[in-house]
């Protein structure tokens, strides 16, 4: 005689995405390597300091000569924090497929799309709130040294206005397209060798083919050029446009690829 089976009863309460955003938050700063490289990546942005605090400042100088040597002492260290950002976000992606944690996480909220969100809130926030705070301090700490003026000054200067919001912009984008890349590749060397060779390899060997045969507005617009464009000061707020859309788009692409792939593929 068969045994009686039991009804399947579902249960009653599952993980909210508040709760995976927690939980990986939880990862994210438990996490020694990962906590190195945001560590790393605020003592990087914050490079421009020193740089400012020995930059001489001629008693000629007009206030838009003293705003470009600011904005350009202050971006200084994110020309290398951006790539510590991109191999944190990679990491932090991929890592759960590797040590197996992402069947727990499936478990807990069997609709994979949030957890694929949460990741992307929790990573490229902390990320780019870090960033964003360092980046600040430094713009503020550099004006102080480079000139007793009003602090709030570079806000009111284009030019300065466009690149700390592009720094932003910059670290948001490569942050959640790292995170996407590394659930979408599932390991953590291949997203770190493809977001870097996309914002190193791709933008060099771009910046090598002749306009008369690759126009310059696709390689402005390709994932390194967009990066490097937010992270150059200057006042065409229509090409910062430009760049910035492309950005939205590349991560958009990204999130969209890794969304499919987590839904589609087993674990």
């Amino acid at each position: 005689m068969d045994a009686p089976q039991g009804e399947y009863v579902p249960p009653t309460r599952q993980l909210t995405f508040a709760g995976l955003v927690r939980s990986e938050l939880i990862k994210l700063l438990t996490v020694r390597s990962l906590v190195t490289l945001l560590a790393v990546t605020a003592l990087c942005t914050a490079i421009g300091i020193p740089v400012a605090l020995f930059t001489d400042i001629d008693a000629q100088q007009t206030t838009a000569d003293i705003l470009q040597t600011h904005i350009s002492t202050t971006l200084v260290g994110l020309q290398l924090s951006i790539f510590l950002v991109a191999a944190a976000g990679a990491v932090a992606g991929a890592s759960d497929f590797g040590n197996g944690m992402i069947r727990l996480a499936f478990g807990a909220a069997p609709r994979r799309t949030p957890v694929l969100a949460a990741k992307l809130v929790a990573v490229g926030g902390v990320s780019t709130a870090l960033v964003s705070v360092t980046v600040l301090l430094v713009a503020a700490v550099n004006w102080l040294a480079l000139t007793p003026g009003p602090l709030f000054t570079p806000l009111t200067n284009l030019t300065s206005l466009l690149g700390i919001v592009g720094a932003i912009v910059a670290t948001a984008a490569i942050s959640v397209s790292a995170v996407s890349l590394g659930c979408l590749l599932r390991s953590s060397a291949g997203a770190v060798f493809a977001i870097l060779g996309l914002l190193i390899v791709v933008t060099i060997v771009l910046a090598l083919i002749p306009a008369s045969v690759l126009p310059a507005a696709i390689s402005d617009h390709s994932f390194g050029g967009a990066v490097t464009t937010l992270l150059s000061p200057g006042d065409d707020v229509g090409k910062w446009a430009g760049a910035a859309a492309a950005l939205v788009a590349w991560s958009a692409a990204f999130i969209s690829g890794a969304a499919v792939s987590m839904n589609r593929r087993d674990v």
